[in-house]
């Protein structure tokens, strides 16, 4: 047995709620150190023996409850409201890609011919824009979802 397996048991020896065994009690009689630090922690523990414990209100108990469980239910609050935004941008992310899916097949179309009027604008980079704006479109909403997600994440940890 060496002092640093003895060491986090000094506390509970010292306030009755462990008894040493032989091999504990055997090291406690062989070393230096070891009954010393038992002697300080039961002279801490007479010391708060003899300190007067004040008794608590009779409302303590409940009035401490009350406010446990109106944190909790904040708390639940804030979680829902996060589950169902997160929820409602998962149903956005589906609604967005079932969308992608029905323009890419031809069966989504816009009767305005946008590509017409940017050539009529002369202008080659609209075209390429408005294709990639799909993308465009669902990496903000990601990034938007992310951002949310991580603000609550903080707001609920404080």
């Amino acid at each position: 047995m060496r002092c640093e397996d003895l060491e986090p048991l000094i506390e509970a020896i010292a306030d009755g709620s462990h008894q040493p065994d032989a091999e504990q009690a055997a090291h406690l009689a062989s070393c230096a150190r070891c009954p010393v630090r038992l002697a300080s922690a039961r002279a801490i523990e007479d010391l708060l023996r003899l300190r007067s414990v004040d008794i608590p209100p009779a409302n303590f108990t409940a009035a401490v409850m009350a406010q446990v469980g109106r944190e909790r239910w904040q708390t639940e609050r804030v979680i829902d409201l996060g589950f169902n935004l997160a929820i409602a941008a998962g149903v956005m992310v589906i609604i967005a890609g079932g969308a992608g899916l029905a323009w890419s097949l031809g069966l989504l179309t816009i009767t305005i011919d946008f590509d017409a009027i940017w050539q009529a604008l002369g202008t080659d980079v609209s075209g390429r824009v408005l294709t990639q704006m799909q993308t465009v479109i669902m990496a903000a909403g990601l990034l938007t979802t992310a951002l949310v997600l991580w603000w609550w994440a903080e707001a609920a940890s404080d």
